[in-house]
């Protein structure tokens, strides 16, 4: 059992708590496709981490962190996205929509499965439903049992495409 999960928005000095759940990430998804993922460097990451989160003047994006005991164990962030120019016209229904594109959600790995995700995906769906979004997307590794399972069983998400690459 853990403490109340408490998600606010990203502030400066959270670098270094992010920067462990970033870590714990990559190690996982290195593990699973080394090929496409890697573990980020560790030296410097905080001060990424610092930099990166800085969101003044970008009133579409949040990033948001979920604090457990008052020690940052995950983030997440995502974007909202206005209808395209001519989205009446195009083949795919969501150009024509406002969305909510979800692009990370990270939980440090003594806190999955226990409801910190689920917290963090809650907060991204309300803001985004408040600015208007009609669907939400985002993209995850159809191999994972981390997060393959909990997007599409806990989160109510369907798969509707499949993504290809090729090294060049």
């Amino acid at each position: 059992m853990i403490g109340a999960i408490i998600v606010r928005a990203r502030r400066a000095g959270d670098g270094a708590e992010l920067a462990r759940a970033w870590l714990d990430a990559g190690r996982y998804y290195a593990r699973l496709a080394p090929d496409t993922f890697q573990v980020p460097e560790s030296e410097g990451l905080a001060e990424f981490m610092e930099r990166a989160g800085a969101t003044a003047g970008e009133p579409n994006l949040l990033r948001v962190v979920a604090e457990v005991d008052g020690r940052v164990v995950g983030a997440a962030s995502g974007r909202i996205e206005a209808p395209v120019d001519g989205g009446q016209y195009q083949l795919q229904r969501q150009l024509s929509e406002t969305r909510l594109l979800v692009d990370v959600v990270v939980v440090e790995e003594a806190y999955r499965r226990l409801g910190v995700g689920e917290q963090l995906m809650i907060a991204l769906e309300s803001w985004g439903r408040q600015r208007g979004a009609t669907i939400s997307l985002l993209d995850t590794y159809p191999e994972s049992a981390l997060s393959l399972p909990f997007f599409t069983e806990r989160m109510g998400y369907g798969r509707r495409s499949v993504q290809l690459w090729k090294r060049l």
